[in-house]
């Protein structure tokens, strides 16, 4: 029999362990894979977005134009997880979904223009933001991913609902 060549097994044992490794089920998928999924899915509705009136997209535009800079933020913090900043933005965002429901139905005050639903997912946005900072402030990479699969999620579906499909 030969001499066995060290390097040589080596190189074989650790093909074998990697090749393994590599065979295990969703080893490599990111914890938010299912979120990813969702948020991506073609929208709930099958017709076209809910109507919004002019005096609603209005209060909504530059609201959104601070909301995107906020997720951009979001984003550009949790791929270096930088807890911290991850923490101060999702406070920031959660602090910033702040239109209050209207008291009546009186055309006089400007929520009114918006619909029931809106206020639905504002609420879930200001409490996805939350959770992601609880989790930033944990030092979780994992959590933060989740949570913010979830936040990103709401986001999608929000303007799913809302905003004209582009062509």
């Amino acid at each position: 029999m030969p001499p066995i060549n060290r390097p040589a097994l080596v190189l074989i044992v650790a093909a074998a362990v990697a090749t393994s490794a590599c065979a295990s089920p969703n080893a490599s998928q990111p914890p938010q894979q299912e979120q990813l999924a969702r948020a991506v899915a073609a929208p709930d509705r099958a017709g076209p977005p809910e109507p919004l009136s002019p005096v609603a997209r209005q209060i909504l535009k530059t609201r959104m134009a601070s909301h995107a800079r906020g997720m951009g933020d979001l984003v550009s913090a949790i791929m270096v997880l930088d807890y911290d900043r991850i923490a101060r933005t999702g406070n920031a965002i959660a602090a910033d979904v702040n239109l209050s429901r209207p008291v009546s139905k009186d055309a006089t005050e400007l929520n009114a223009a918006l619909p029931e639903k809106f206020f639905v997912r504002q609420d879930e946005l200001r409490a996805g933001a939350r959770a992601l900072v609880a989790a930033a402030q944990a030092r979780d990479p994992y959590r933060v991913a989740a949570e913010y699969g979830r936040l990103s999620e709401g986001c999608v579906r929000c303007h799913a609902d809302y905003r004209p499909t582009n062509p």
